[in-house]
């Protein structure tokens, strides 16, 4: 079953949601959280809350737009560094000497990570090196009028039975004899 919490920091504030997480992982419970930054998550689960929300999180997508310094850098930190190759010329009286060296670079920097244009996103998966995503909007892709409509159709039957649940009952008072 996949619990789909979307804006669970505004709308579905469960104080032990950190707790439970793995928790329902070993149940088949597949909670999926929906924030609007990590820093809306400390603010309601605290530092140690959300730090093992996403611990236990064995996908985490992350899309543009991420406007905390801290986080984007924790975020080029896990996707790590590589090898840059340097070559360095001297010359002197007695030739030209050329030099090759290593040293490593970040993979993609903060200040890139803030710059992910819209539609791209960067996937962690456990066990996995990160990866960038070209991501595909579900409205332009083929039957997206059925989904469409299909969306409508159901939030107008739920908030037809949720009026039709709370509508002020009639009462005898007031009836016509």
């Amino acid at each position: 079953m996949l619990a789909i919490l979307d804006e669970a920091a505004n709308v579905c504030k469960i104080s032990d949601l950190p707790d439970l997480y793995s928790h329902l992982g070993s149940r088949g419970i597949i909670p999926i959280t929906i924030l609007q930054s990590y820093r809306q998550g400390q603010k309601v689960w605290g530092d140690a809350g959300m730090d093992a929300m996403w611990s236990a999180s064995t996908i985490k997508v992350i899309g543009s737009g991420i406007d905390d310094p801290d986080f984007a850098d924790k975020l080029s930190r896990l996707i790590g560094d590589h090898d840059v190759e340097t070559t360095s010329t001297s010359h002197s009286e007695s030739g030209k000497s050329t030099s090759v060296s290593m040293r490593q670079e970040r993979i993609l920097a903060a200040d890139a990570i803030r710059a992910l244009p819209k539609g791209t996103a960067l996937c962690f998966a456990t066990g996995m090196r990160a990866t960038m995503l070209d991501l595909r909007p579900w409205y332009l892709e083929p039957g997206a009028e059925e989904l469409s409509a299909a969306s409508a159709r159901a939030s107008k039957a739920i908030t037809t039975r949720a009026v039709a649940k709370h509508a002020p009952e009639q009462s005898d008072f007031g009836k016509a004899a």
